[in-house]
């Protein structure tokens, strides 16, 4: 994104703050000197979340796997991100609307769309699922997190090779490492 395409406001699904949060929840890896992905969204936009999304980080804290510890990372800073109920704003229906996709990532869309958010950030960036998100959204992009990192290091909040293995810590945990969309946008940071 480049300055004039800055996020200013985001709607979060539950696997993109996980996904965020890896990389300081990795102790088998020596991530420390990395950059902090989410401290860096939840510091540089204003990010919001339905309910349903906590209550999904809820359950993935209870794992005692790198995505539960991710997961509690998360809801540690809560002070950070907004939660509001999508179906309490104005001109949004009154129950869930039937995307197909998970009540999260359904309701971030639906709280997105009603926010007018500038970004929904998402996972969801293989298979049918991601056309289906785009078909949703109205005005707001969606915004897949390792396209949300590579964009970091192209507008200069990280240098390429953190971006890099940001993406390579998280992928590893995340099952990234197979996909062609990754390596797509991998390979624009070169």
């Amino acid at each position: 994104m480049s300055e004039r395409q800055r996020l200013r406001t985001l709607v979060a699904d539950t696997s993109a703050l996980v996904s965020l949060a890896v990389p300081r929840a990795d102790s088998r890896r020596e991530t420390a000197s990395l950059p902090d992905p989410l401290q860096y969204l939840l510091t540089s936009c204003d990010v919001s979340v339905p309910p349903e999304v906590v209550s999904e980080l809820r359950e993935v804290a209870s794992y005692t796997d790198i995505h539960g510890a991710a997961a509690t990372n998360v809801l540690a800073a809560r002070a950070h991100y907004t939660v509001r109920d999508p179906y309490e704003e104005a001109a949004t229906p009154t129950a869930r609307p039937s995307f197909g996709l998970d009540a999260g990532e359904t309701d971030g869309i639906v709280l997105a769309n009603a926010l007018g958010a500038d970004a929904f950030l998402t996972d969801e960036f293989g298979g049918t699922n991601f056309g289906l998100i785009h078909a949703v959204l109205v005005e707001t992009r969606i915004v897949p997190t390792p396209r949300l990192i590579c964009d970091y290091a192209r507008n200069g909040h990280l240098s390429s090779e953190d971006a890099r293995a940001l993406i390579d810590v998280i992928g590893g945990q995340r099952s990234w490492d197979a996909s062609p969309y990754v390596r797509q946008v991998v390979a624009q940071l070169e």
